[in-house]
């Protein structure tokens, strides 16, 4: 079932956030911050996050088990796709492609033509994900990520197209 987070999914988001970057951001992040820290930080993430406009907060479960997320933040004057992650041995099942369009629906819904977000180049398999899924490449920007400085690709979405895709 896919259904508009509440804050009642908050610790189960944040686990499945950590697991996520546990597995995918090995090549900028260390080890040591990924056990010792990175838990902390996706804790208090979370436990920031209000569950109401301008974020835009969509789950992915079965039977009552986490299975993905994305989160819009739908502020002016392009929305921002902060994040959309899957548990990692779910993967390439169709998942993200899903939740991705889904949040794209619910942006155009909104009144929103356009969305952006950033991707690390050094997750050339995200970058094919967005790519496939109607995203186009606008080009390298520098980021952070965690305070450190981070090379990503920004990819645009059109979402007037966004039925066309998946």
């Amino acid at each position: 079932m896919i259904r508009q987070a509440t804050p009642g999914d908050r610790e189960a988001i944040s686990a499945l956030h950590l697991a996520s970057w546990q597995d995918s951001y090995g090549a900028e992040l260390t080890a040591a911050y990924m056990t010792d820290e990175l838990p902390a930080a996706m804790r208090k993430k979370w436990a920031a996050r209000t569950f109401r406009a301008p974020e835009l907060i969509i789950v992915a479960e079965t039977d009552g088990v986490l299975q993905g997320f994305v989160c819009a933040i739908a502020h002016e004057p392009m929305p921002l796709i902060d994040n959309l992650h899957i548990r990692p041995d779910l993967r390439g099942q169709g998942l993200g492609t899903k939740l991705l369009r889904v949040v794209r629906d619910a942006l155009w819904v909104e009144g929103h033509d356009r969305a952006y977000l950033t991707v690390l180049e050094s997750n050339p398999d995200a970058l094919a994900f967005y790519l496939a899924n109607g995203g186009h490449d606008e080009g390298a920007v520098d980021d952070m990520l965690v305070g450190r400085p981070v090379r990503a690709r920004r990819i645009g979405f059109d979402l007037q197209t966004r039925r066309a895709m998946g």
